[in-house]
């Protein structure tokens, strides 16, 4: 039996690695700058409002938009509270909307004897916008998990609103922040000609900074990041199932690296069966109250980095990684770490390893689980890293991990069933009724759908590369095409191209060129029947290549000039 190495060995050699490690560069590549006039708005009771904006100073004007009925009808706390801010400008009315961030929020109050929705800023405060908002209303007016920069919601009793009062009354000049998160269109599988697929990040950003926009005049929507709204929590880079979304700086190859290297820089020191624990850095544990065999990484949160950097640091010979949750973690991104370690772990369990090596841990016992995984885990102690591969984007660095831990285990056979929008699956094809159009193939954000040429008409698959967006299906004009949600461990199913259907090429009647097939050329016949421009020995040109059908018109409008009337 392996005798295990003393904590204080481990914990000397984490300590080495972490001081090896160089600093990972975080330059960002964009900035995005705030610019704060001063003018604050406060929404809430008039008695809470009016004390509070008492306290405030350095600003340029405070409005209050009175909301809710007073807190206290004492006559002394009345009388103290309506002679308290009498520089400020009151709104009696209703809330129609609120939205924005500091320096740029948009306030719209409804006018009940026009019917409809106003601006006031421009007559109070003569710009268009609010600069910060203070709302003591106690219903979180902006409903966002993480807030934006300028928006404070707290209670008037709270302890903390002297720190709040102090906050905003700094909040006057130019602030500058990063631009986190960048979009590569071209490999996104939100939608496209108008055909809407995944929605994975939009559904998981806790500052509700994503959107899917609109674009004109081509009405094609797009993912869109509002730089204003992001914390950088990087929920959608994980949740993104094609890479899509990624962090500005560190770039993802930067991340593997260093990931690598820690574990690395660990066992050369002399550590044994590392354990890596992902943590926000708000809720960072102390060094030295982890056993001595857990090598922490700290991010802006948890959720920052996915399951790709996760099989890959098992691949570089980790017994487990845990990804520490608080209760300060935002809702939304708990859900989605539990979500993504539960399909991880099936996955796993497919490979051939114990689901725990990804494991959720909790802030509070963290100590204890730690422990727990590490002596259930024995047998996966020290293994060996693989031979380490190149970053080649998310799907391929995922799946490239996938196959390394396929090589260390006895993996299940069968292909295993997964929850439906899990992104990874395969597409059923009832290939007698397909005509090889490819406008599945068009739409495919990763080349998973791939056809062939002129010369010889095909559909293949490659499931490694299915993220299950759904395009495809939607795309399908004759509405054969259908996802299973699944995974099979064999990189020779999984990563092997098949093909779905495939036809002998359709040769022009006229020239005899190869050009589409029959099943699309019969299709096109079909719905063309009852046109006007192909009937009789017209016809024929939807026979013919495009060349071919070209000559044949002219040579009927040189024949019959009239004809040209008739276009």
């Amino acid at each position: 039996m392996m005798t295990k190495q003393p904590e204080t060995a481990n914990s000397l050699a984490r300590q080495q690695a972490l001081n090896s490690l160089p600093p990972l560069l975080a330059m960002q590549a964009g900035s995005l700058t705030y610019k704060s006039n001063g003018h604050l708005l406060i929404v809430g009771p008039e008695d809470l409002a009016r004390l509070t904006a008492d306290q405030l100073e350095d600003l340029s004007s405070i409005t209050l938009l009175i909301q809710g009925d007073v807190t206290n009808q004492d006559d002394e706390h009345l009388e103290k509270a309506l002679a308290a801010a009498p520089e400020a400008k009151l709104i009696y009315a209703p809330l129609a909307s609120l939205q924005g961030w500091l320096g740029a929020f948009e306030l719209q109050i409804q006018d009940t004897e026009k019917q409809e929705n106003y601006n006031p800023a421009k007559a109070l405060i003569g710009q268009e916008h609010y600069d910060i908002v203070l709302d003591l209303t106690g219903q979180q007016l902006i409903s966002s998990e993480l807030s934006p920069p300028g928006y404070f919601a707290i209670d008037a009793q709270s302890s903390q609103l002297q720190e709040v009062i102090e906050e905003i009354s700094g909040l006057r000049g130019e602030f500058e922040k990063p631009s986190y998160i960048e979009v590569n269109h071209a490999i996104c599988a939100h939608a496209d000609r108008g055909k809407t697929g995944c929605t994975r990040c939009l559904d998981v950003c806790p500052a509700d900074a994503i959107i899917s926009h609109n674009q004109t005049p081509t009405h094609d929507f797009i993912i869109q990041v509002q730089d204003a709204l992001c914390h950088g929590a990087g929920s959608c880079t994980t949740a993104c199932p094609t890479g899509a979304l990624s962090f500005t700086s560190p770039q993802p190859t930067n991340r593997l690296t260093q990931v690598r290297q820690l574990i690395q820089a660990y066992r050369d020191a002399g550590g044994e069966r590392p354990a890596v624990l992902i943590h926000g850095e708000e809720a960072a544990p102390q060094l030295d109250d982890l056993p001595g065999f857990v090598l922490p990484l700290a991010l802006e949160e948890a959720a920052g980095v996915g399951s790709e950097i996760w099989f890959s640091l098992l691949c570089a010979g980790a017994t487990y990684v845990a990804i520490q949750t608080s209760n300060d973690t935002p809702a939304s991104l708990a859900q989605l770490l539990s979500k993504e370690t539960r399909l991880a772990g099936q996955l796993l369990t497919t490979l051939g390893h114990p689901s725990e090596r990804i494991s959720l841990v909790d802030a509070n016992t963290l100590n204890q689980e730690l422990v727990q995984l590490d002596e259930h885990l024995a047998p996966w102690h020290n293994q060996p890293a693989t031979d380490p591969f190149e970053w080649a984007g998310k799907r391929g660095t995922l799946n490239a991990a996938l196959e390394r831990l396929y090589e260390q285990a006895e993996a299940v056979e069968e292909p295993q069933k997964l929850a439906s929008g899990s992104p990874f699956g395969q597409v059923h094809l009832e290939a007698d009724a397909c005509t090889l159009c490819m406008s599945c193939v068009a739409l495919c954000p990763t080349g998973a759908l791939r056809g062939g040429d002129e010369t010889a008409p095909r559909l293949a698959f490659l499931e490694a590369d299915c993220v299950q967006c759904g395009l495809c299906e939607a795309s399908c004009p004759e509405k054969v095409i259908s996802l299973e949600a699944r995974f099979i461990a064999a990189p020779g199913i999984r990563m092997e191209e098949r093909t779905l259907k495939e036809e002998e090429p359709f040769h022009c009647i006229s020239c005899g060129k190869a050009f589409g097939n029959s099943s699309t050329i019969n299709s096109i016949m079909k719905k063309l029947e009852n046109h006007s421009y192909f009937q009789g020995e017209a016809a024929k040109r939807l026979q013919m290549c495009e060349d071919c059908r070209v000559r044949d018109s002219y040579r009927e409008l040189a024949a019959d000039p009239e004809a040209q009337l008739r276009l």
